[in-house]
């Protein structure tokens, strides 16, 4: 309930926006005359490209990348302008409202109009090459949690995560190569892929391969990914495609864990639940009956919903993605709404939670809240002061 009541809002506030950003730049360009008709056509373009190309699936190549990337990014330029010319717009019925009205602006009203037009456009390259290196550029988030339980005769463990990669049309293997590149730096003796590795169809990454950037990850123990919501959104083009997606996963050397457990190096396990989303996943008791709870347990979950089902099952280490935190302010609000915790880090009772923002973007490759991140979390056995 709580994910349709997102995607309405999220959906209403793109239709209502547009129809609004519409009406408002068509009155601020009255000097190009008839030359407005061109722009009218292009607007609606640009606008219904996104919903037409994540619901059509189109064969191509590099021209595709094209299209979802300028689709995707209208929905930014919607949000930003609106939220711009609708803060101006309550000035200006102010003004009316208080006989504060400027001579030169109403009196060169046309004119007055298309400056501001301009000084939006202006506002909104500034947000746009922001926003772009804040998503492709990772910020590494470090953590030290203790945990009291041996795990054979490991006395630490160097956790890199990262969730929400989402490869596809608009993050490719330029991408892929810097987050790979960004990780190995860490040094990592286990790397966690928490959900949405894909964006929804696999078949624009098998055809360029791009997963074979992860064929260089280094690690010790190996690399491991649970499913998340946007592997099986990917069912909507083609059945199966779930199931393709994850097996190209493991011809590079990625292991899949869905709903099952890994005992690594016989000291600690990795419990990997299939998604929220997921028909037939299964109960967190069930799959975690063949742990034993003298070892420390990791848990992949992507969606952070009933975080107390893993504090109740003796999880040391939950790890999730899937929020974004919103990943464009404001909806970065409703997602703190949503969820018990959307980003950062939680501890309930002796269970730890991390919540990551992601490593990639949905839609617009933009953010506005939070950053691009990779998440290397330290954990320290057998008890013993850390910080978060």
């Amino acid at each position: 309930m709580k994910t349709v009541f997102f995607i309405v809002t999220v959906f209403s506030i793109f239709i209502a926006g547009n129809v609004y950003l519409y009406v408002r730049s068509w009155q601020a360009l009255e000097l190009l005359g008839r030359f407005r008709l061109w722009y009218g056509a292009g607007f609606w373009t640009v606008a219904l490209l996104f919903v037409f190309m994540n619901v059509v699936k189109i064969p191509g190549g590099e021209w595709l990348n094209v299209l979802h990337v300028v689709g995707s990014g209208w929905v930014a330029v919607m949000l930003y302008a609106s939220l711009m010319l609708l803060t101006l717009d309550i000035v200006r019925l102010a003004g009316w409202a208080f006989s504060v009205r400027p001579a030169w602006i109403y009196g060169n009203y046309p004119l007055s109009k298309l400056i501001l037009f301009m000084t939006v456009t202006a506002v909104m390259a500034v947000i746009f090459t922001v926003g772009y290196r804040k998503a492709r550029y990772p910020e590494v988030t470090r953590l030290e949690i203790p945990v009291a339980k041996r795990a054979g005769e490991l006395k630490e463990l160097r956790i890199v995560m990262v969730s929400d990669i989402h490869l596809g049309h608009t993050a490719g293997r330029t991408f892929l190569r810097r987050v790979v590149n960004r990780i190995n730096e860490l040094e990592a003796d286990a790397v966690l892929l928490a959900g949405d590795t894909f964006d929804s169809d696999p078949d624009p990454v098998i055809r360029s391969d791009t997963g074979a950037e992860l064929d260089r990850l280094q690690s010790r123990y190996g690399v491991y990914a649970v499913s998340g919501n946007h592997e099986y959104i990917g069912e909507r083009f083609a059945r199966g495609s779930a199931r393709k997606a994850f097996d190209y996963l493991a011809s590079h050397g990625v292991t899949v864990l869905t709903d099952s457990v890994a005992l690594v190096d016989g000291s600690f396990y990795i419990a990997g639940r299939d998604d929220y989303s997921a028909r037939r996943r299964k109960p967190l008791d069930s799959l975690l009956r063949q742990v034993s709870g003298a070892l420390p347990v990791i848990l992949l979950d992507h969606q952070p919903y009933r975080l107390h089902e893993a504090q109740q099952a003796g999880v040391d280490l939950q790890l999730s993605g899937h929020t974004h935190h919103g990943q464009m302010w404001p909806i970065n609000l409703i997602t703190r709404k949503i969820y018990e915790k959307d980003w950062g880090y939680l501890k309930k009772g002796d269970t730890h939670f991390y919540i990551s923002c992601g490593v990639g973007t949905w839609g617009p490759v933009l953010r506005t809240a939070g950053h691009s991140e990779i998440v290397l979390i330290r954990m320290i056995f057998n008890g013993g002061e850390g910080e978060k």
